[in-house]
């Protein structure tokens, strides 16, 4: 265990030095403590929206996911991998000139140039887009204290408050030492020790299995259901159920804290460039990561007490020297650590820049901000849900079904005004969450019959204002 420990705090504190040399390049400059004063290459642009992306739900959400579902649970990871790469195809690079053209410097802001007059309807709709994407953002945020504190809790049985205060602490250091600037450098290095991470122990327990065709028959042999390609008892069909799961990666244009990366871009022609390396990575961190899950099945027996989202950690201990579990962990945590740290910065763009404007260049109060929200994140990870699965799969639902078919119309420039896109967001997150509350999420991911409400609201009014015309 003290092997453990001090491979945790060396690779820990090379995470944290990494973020905290950020600090050399800072400007007291409100553009660059929330953009970088987009001066960042396409490479550390995508290699951080891989990071962020998958983060702790990566290793903990990902990992119960696959455990229950077997094979056919695959599908999410075809789905979002399809679904966010034709989502970002279409509106990267659009999103990115049109966001310097407007002077935006959050995802409301820019949501909402360009609509008239900034005091008529935009205002009042970027205010309240602004407050749904603080909320959501704070439950993702929450989800990956979670994670973090998880991780510290299965392998040095560390109570789940410890994990997750040390990750808020550690979030203001970030967002003080260089902003946004600290996350992303924070943010390469992770994914590429997460990925080596996640393959060495995909590796290994393969070995330990006797490779894909023993796995197969492990499974088959724990539950059948386990390796079927598609659920055998879904009452709305394996097409709504694949659907569902690419809505996830669609759901992708609506995250601020991903979006927001493609904004400091230096150069908005280098779109697809950072589009190549958050897919190549997003993508290969997360078949690996799923691969281990099915793993994880076999070789660590299920029961009543078991927390799933502990599964990967527990596998860690079991198949690799201390020094490498002290690794992974770190990989872990500081991975939760770094998306959080975007999540907080997203955040504090929205109140400055959406709820209380006339701060938006004072740097004072976008710390002030981000340690407030930094403690609300931190009170809702002690007190609230445990689960990292449900907490970021319904963080997603409310900005995919809320905010994805906004960001759709606005980049592809089709007509849209503050109140419909208004009757959209509403729209597409009352049917999301209603279907959730349905339990009809079990069969179809809840942001699919949000996101299709949305545009259909969009149709109506659109048919209502020629009429009128």
């Amino acid at each position: 265990m003290n092997l453990i420990l001090i491979s945790f705090f060396a690779f820990l504190s090379f995470f944290l030095f990494t973020g905290l040399l950020s600090v050399r390049k800072r400007q007291k400059s409100a553009e660059d403590y929330l953009l970088a004063s987009r001066k960042v290459s396409p490479s550390f642009v995508g290699l951080s929206g891989a990071a962020s992306t998958a983060s702790g739900f990566g290793f903990t959400g990902i990992i119960a996911f696959g455990y229950a579902m077997g094979l056919s649970g695959a599908w999410f990871i075809f789905g979002v991998i399809f679904g966010s790469f034709i989502a970002f195809s279409l509106t990267s690079r659009r999103f990115r000139v049109f966001s310097q053209r407007e002077g935006a410097a959050s995802f409301a802001e820019f949501l909402t140039s360009g609509m008239g007059e900034k005091g008529g309807g935009a205002r009042k709709l970027q205010v309240a887009i602004g407050l749904v994407s603080i909320f959501a953002v704070l439950l993702y945020a929450t989800a990956q204290l979670t994670a973090g504190s998880k991780a510290l809790h299965v392998l040095f049985g560390w109570d789940y408050g410890v994990g997750a205060m040390m990750g808020a602490v550690i979030v203001v250091m970030y967002c003080f030492a260089g902003g946004i600037r600290a996350s992303i450098w924070t943010d390469v290095a992770q994914i590429i020790v997460m990925y080596g991470a996640m393959t060495l122990l995909a590796i290994v327990s393969l070995n330990a299995i006797g490779g894909f065709g023993a796995l197969y028959s492990g499974l088959e042999a724990i539950d059948p259901k386990l390796v079927h390609i598609l659920p055998q008892d879904n009452p709305f069909g394996p097409v709504l159920f694949i659907l569902g799961w690419m809505s996830v990666g669609l759901s992708f244009i609506g995250f601020p804290h991903v979006m927001v990366r493609f904004m400091t871009l230096e150069k908005s022609k280098d779109t697809k460039k950072a589009l190549a390396w958050y897919q190549g990575y997003y993508g290969a961190f997360y078949i690996t990561a799923y691969i281990v899950a099915l793993c994880t099945r076999i070789l660590i027996p299920d029961s009543a007490e078991f927390d799933k989202e502990l599964a990967l950690p527990e596998l860690a201990q079991q198949m690799l020297p201390e020094v490498l579990v002290g690794v992974i962990l770190a990989g872990i945590f500081a991975g939760t650590i770094s998306t959080a740290d975007s999540l907080v910065l997203s955040c504090t763009a929205s109140i400055s820049r959406d709820l209380a404007p006339k701060y938006k260049e004072s740097y004072l109060f976008l710390k002030i901000s981000t340690i407030g929200v930094t403690a609300a994140a931190l009170a809702l990870a002690l007190f609230g849900s445990k689960s990292v699965f449900d907490l970021v799969l319904f963080a997603i639902t409310i900005m995919g079904a809320g905010f994805a078919p906004i960001m759709l119309v606005r980049v592809m420039k089709w007509r849209l005004t503050p109140l419909l896109a208004f009757m959209m967001m509403v729209a597409g997150i009352a049917v999301g969450i209603a279907w959730r509350i349905e339990g009809y999420h079990v069969y179809v991911y809840d942001a699919l019959p949000g996101i299709v409400m949305a545009f259909l609201v969009y149709g109506a009014g659109r048919v209502m204002f020629r009429m009128k015309k």
